[in-house]
């Protein structure tokens, strides 16, 4: 045992050069104010190693300072300080080895200069007694520095030690004693009767540890400045994306309006079609007429024919002459020839017009030559006419039907190509915009699962295919990498917190959608796979946007290496090349080029994308548009065909030879007429004839009239047919300009249908009404596109000012926008959301490793020092009694379920950084906690609120279990009100002793230990029998006591101590006097 055999105080308070013995356990009495508490602090000073809190036991707010213990403050007015200057200060303790019999004096060197602080050393001197250790020198003390100087020069070996850490170590080594000795001095010096036995545990006997949380607080601050970040980034993307929205409502519309004027195109040339439908039914009512008049000619002819039998009266008695008879008969055979004629000859010329316009027709349609060759030979002969408008007839049928089956049969097609053009263009739109089209399956349930979590959870959830979070490293394995994965590129990713309830939507949903073979991974399950070795995989050759895919790419291709050659192919178990040949399970393949002719891996996959329906899309343009021409030009032919008079000329060729034939016999009768005379008889009749022709003259005129009438009318057709004519050029003009238009903007075509259709319906013919609803439909959406451009422009504005970005407030600037958009949406987003995501499993960590581990670890070591501590109490008799720390879950509200949570060691790697198997309350529990830990506050509540959560005694409640002789036992929190004074400090001693002998215990075994514990006014409730039990307890420890007492209670205790010390004060200085008894 290492004894306190002596000490010595220079310039300590009133204590000016004092040194006293001591002899095992000493006892120190004096008055009031004579410097006992003076003492003990210079003692427990060097035994604290300067961390104590001075004259604790006097006073608990501890007003003295080293300092004022140095310059001997007094208080008194005009002179505060006895020291004043710059003074040096010593304490030494003299210890004894009784194993060794060497001494050692261990002490602290103080100098405190006029105007500064203190500054000290720690010292041990070995192989040394006080008495040979030079403090002053001349009368004056020795400064620190004078003081190492002596000790040189004396050759005595010393250590000085300038630090609190360094001075506890050299002590410790010098008592042979734990560090916790020096935290047990203090608190049995500052030792009060126990009320609470919780508090007398927390500050007595365990240690004040406070879980180190600042790394888990830098790690929640970066998260929340990453967190941060990332809000601001949706928030500029939220901003973005309305820009984006009303950009695609002015495209829209603009669209809308390029179709409504296409439509308006399209309903001008319908009106025209009408138009000329009207001038055809107009020539046929004019036609009609003409025929009218024509039969009114016949009337006409009827009276003219009266006339001229009464005429035929008076010629009677001319006809003897032969002459006259003759000239007669032929002039009635020519006239009756020539108004068989003058009535066939609109119906003759008609027909050969016919005819003409015939071959005409079949000359533009390239059909029937012999015909035309026919036609303009201008011989007709019915029989050979009937012939060839009979092979003309068969030949229009069948090229009828076939045009019409063929036309038929390529619009289906050319629909068929304009809508596979439609949907190209759509994903080629949707690529621009960095979105990929998938399978209807795969993005039916990925629009699904955002609408269920959304309504579910309040908030939008990330919810992406496997091939979004990817990029490709290097493009030569991409080939080798999309047909590999294959379908599991479309996998869905989502974070695990959801996973559970997506799995429940995706069970409701699969039959009801027709939603089959798309998958969602639980990647909760894969967090193994995080730092796994992949060098020479295919998963090597992936960059990895999200942990979450990061962790099912490594789970996929851990195993499938890369080689060059696929002779190299057989090493490996699974193995694959650039040429996307496969080897696995001792089976070489080659991938189906379809598995991988479409990327979808990573930003590049969109380009390449891009590229193949770009050629695609000029691809089926060419298609469409020659097919369109084919059409139109077939449509032409058919539209001529329709025009066909065969049928109706194939029932008017005899007409033709009626005609011919009369016009034959007048040509002969004309011709014996000019040969033929009359003799003069005939002439004394004449003059009663032409009083009848004058009559039959009249009639003439109307005839005539009505014949005039006629040409008239016919003036009129020709007027009509003009018309006709102009409005079926026009026509021609539009219908070319609209197919034109349409080969140029087929995605325009399909809706200008539906719209015409709609405007039809709605309307019918009346072509007024459709032109002013289109009309008023224009005026709309110019004002609607002149708000939503002027609501872009706002928005513009709004953006670049909050975001301080410089582009500008124009539609010509919207693929700056646009861009930027897409940059943050697809990229700068996913990056954001990634790295917040790691910093977050850093938190989660972080408070698993600094907090939950470390308090539970805490609690642990607790738990295992009491357990130590009741294992060597349970072994110590005291009076019928041994005592037992007894240590439970904490019963305070705001900590007991933060208690059973810590306890049981389960894992945090959710959202909230809690278990995604703790219940609702735990959870809640364990956030507030979460929220009071990373607490960013740094104002004096907070600091108290996170030491108190910090601090792992707080988890924990306390109490002492008295187990008696006869096997019961009772709780001192329950009876020490109960109990008389002495009973209750004994458990208090009792333990004392416990602690410190655990401080003393397994250390080096050659070497004793030094273990002295201040007493203040102790056993003060004690009867004399407990005294003498107890200093006997202490003394077979080996633990050596320094106890004060008033005079009052010094006879009491005398008797079982070896030293005694009486404390004395004179004006300003103190003194000890030492009484000595070694039995």
């Amino acid at each position: 045992m290492k004894t306190l055999t002596k000490v010595k105080l220079i310039n300590w308070h009133s204590f000016t050069n004092e040194s006293f013995e001591v002899y095992h356990n000493t006892l120190m009495t004096g008055e009031n104010s004579a410097g006992k508490s003076t003492i003990l602090d210079a003692i427990q000073y060097v035994l604290t190693v300067g961390t104590c809190k001075f004259n604790k036991a006097a006073s608990d707010i501890g007003t003295r300072t080293l300092e004022s213990y140095i310059r001997c403050k007094t208080g008194k007015e005009g002179q505060e300080y006895e020291r004043n200057g710059d003074v040096s200060c010593y304490i030494a303790l003299e210890f004894y080895d009784e194993k060794t019999r060497q001494y050692q004096v261990i002490g602290a060197a103080i100098d405190l200069m006029r105007g500064s602080k203190p500054i000290r050393d720690f010292f041990q001197i070995i192989n040394t007694q006080i008495k040979d250790v030079t403090f002053i020198l001349d009368d004056k003390v020795l400064t620190r520095k004078q003081f190492k100087d002596i000790l040189i020069q004396n050759k005595q070996i010393a250590y000085f030690k300038d630090t609190i850490k360094e001075g506890k170590r050299l002590f410790a080594n010098a008592l042979s004693v734990k560090p916790k000795y020096f935290e047990l001095v203090s608190r049995a010096l500052a030792f009060k009767a126990i009320d609470n036995v919780y508090n007398f545990i927390m500050d007595f006997l365990l240690k004040e540890d406070y879980v180190d949380i600042n790394n888990l607080r830098q790690s929640i601050q970066h998260y929340q400045q990453l967190e941060e970040q990332l809000k601001v980034s949706k928030v500029e993307c939220d901003a973005l994306a309305k820009i984006a929205k009303q950009y695609d409502d002015f495209a829209t519309m603009e669209f809308k309006k390029e179709v409504l004027l296409f439509v308006r195109e399209k309903m001008t040339e319908k009106h025209l079609l009408h138009l000329i439908e009207q001038d055809k039914n107009n020539e046929k009512n004019y036609n009609a007429k003409v025929n009218q008049l024509n039969y009114k000619l016949i009337q006409i002819d009827t009276q003219y024919e009266s006339y001229r039998k009464q005429l035929d009266v008076l010629e009677d008695s001319m006809q003897q002459n032969e002459s006259y008879q003759l000239r007669k008969n032929l002039n009635e055979k020519f006239k009756e020839l020539d108004r068989e004629k003058n009535k066939n000859e609109n119906k003759y010329k008609d027909v050969i017009q016919k005819i003409k316009d015939e071959a005409r027709l079949l000359k533009k349609i390239n059909g029937q030559n012999k015909f035309i060759d026919y036609v303009n030979n201008s011989q007709y002969d019915g029989e050979v006419l009937n012939e060839h408008i009979q092979n003309v007839i068969h030949y229009i049928k069948e090229r009828k039907n076939k045009l019409y089956k063929d036309i038929q049969d390529k619009k289906i097609h050319l629909k068929e190509n304009i809508d596979e053009y439609n949907d190209i263009l759509n994903k080629y739109n949707a690529l621009k915009n960095n979105q990929f089209s998938y399978k209807n399956e795969i993005q039916e349930l990925i629009n699904l699962l955002k609408e269920k979590l959304f309504m579910h959870y309040g908030k939008h959830v990330e919810v992406k295919p496997l091939c979004e979070y990817l990029e490709v490293k290097d493009e030569s394995w991409r080939n080798a990498l999309e047909a590999y994965l294959n379908t599991q590129r479309f996998d869905i990713i989502i974070d695990p917190e959801y996973f559970e309830y997506a799995l429940l939507v995706y069970e409701e949903y699969k039959n009801k959608r027709g939603i089959y073979g798309v998958g969602i991974v639980d990647v909760a399950k894969l967090k193994k796979y995080d730092d796994i070795e992949i060098d020479g995989t295919l998963a090597n050759q992936l960059i990895c946007k999200n942990t979450y895919a990061k962790w099912y790419v490594n789970m996929l291709l851990r195993y499938v290496k890369c080689v060059d050659d696929a002779r190299d192919l057989r090493k490996h178990r699974t193995a694959i090349t650039r040429t996307v040949m496969l080897y696995k399970n001792y089976t070489v393949r080659a991938l189906n080029p379809r598995s991988y002719k479409v990327p979808f891996i990573g930003y590049n996959a969109i380009k390449i994308q891009m590229k193949q329906l770009e050629v695609q899309l000029t691809n089926l343009k060419e298609i469409i548009d020659k097919e369109k021409k084919d059409v139109d030009q077939q449509q032409k032919i058919l539209d001529l065909i329709n025009q066909s008079q065969a049928e109706s000329i194939s029932f008017q060729i005899d007409i033709i030879d009626e005609y011919q034939s009369i016009e034959k016999q007048l040509h002969d009768i004309k011709t014996r007429l000019d040969n033929l005379k009359l003799d003069d008889s005939i002439f004394a009749l004449q003059e009663e004839y032409d009083k009848l022709s004058e009559q039959f003259s009249y009639i003439r005129t109307q005839k005539r009239e009505t014949t005039e009438e006629v040409g008239k009318i016919k003036d009129q057709l020709k007027s009509i047919k003009h018309q006709l004519e102009q409005n079926q050029k026009n026509q021609q003009t539009i219908h070319e300009s609209i197919v034109q238009y349409e080969m140029d903007h087929i995605d325009i075509t399909q809706q200008t249908d539906q719209w015409v259709r709609d405007y039809e319906k709605r309307y019918f013919r009346d072509f007024q009404s459709i032109f002013k609803s289109i009309d008023q439909c224009e005026s709309q959406y110019d004002k609607d596109l002149s708000t939503s451009k002027n609501n872009i422009v706002f928005m513009m504005n709004n953006y670049n000012n909050e975001f301080n970005i410089g582009f500008e407030n124009s539609l010509d600037d919207i693929q700056s926008y646009l861009k930027r958009y897409f940059q943050l949406r697809d990229m700068d987003i996913i990056d954001k959301t990634e790295k917040t995501r790691q910093a977050k499993l850093k938190c989660e960590e972080s408070f698993k490793t600094s907090f939950i581990s470390g308090l539970n670890e805490k609690i642990e070591n607790a738990k295992r020092n009491i357990n130590a501590l009741n294992k060597g109490l349970s072994q110590r008799n005291f009076n019928g009694e041994t005592y037992e720390f007894i240590v439970t879950a904490t019963k305070k509200e705001n900590f007991k379920e933060y208690y059973k949570i810590i306890q049981t060691g389960k894992e945090y790697m959710t959202d909230n950084l809690l278990s995604e198997t703790l219940n609702d309350g735990q959870r809640r529990v364990m956030d507030e906690l979460f929220a009071k830990l990373s607490s960013v506050e740094n104002d004096k509540e907070t600091d108290k609120t996170l030491m108190e959560y910090t601090d792992y005694r707080n988890y924990l409640d306390y109490d002492i279990k008295i187990n008696y002789d006869d096997g019961s036992f009772a709780y001192f929190s329950k009876v020490n009100k109960e109990k008389s004074g002495g009973e209750t400090q004994t458990p208090f001693y009792v333990i004392m002793a416990a602690s410190f002998e655990q401080v003393i215990q397994n250390q080096r075994q050659n070497e004793d230990f030094g273990c002295v514990v201040l007493l203040d006014e102790a056993f003060n409730n004690m009867d004399e029998r407990r005294i003498q039990e107890m200093i006997k307890f202490y003394n077979e420890r080996d633990i050596q006591t320094f106890i004060i007492v008033p005079p009052s209670r010094a006879a009491t205790i005398i008797p079982y101590v070896n030293t005694r010390l009486l404390v004395i004060k004179q004006d300003n200085h103190s003194f000890v006097e030492v009484i000595t008894d070694e039995k």
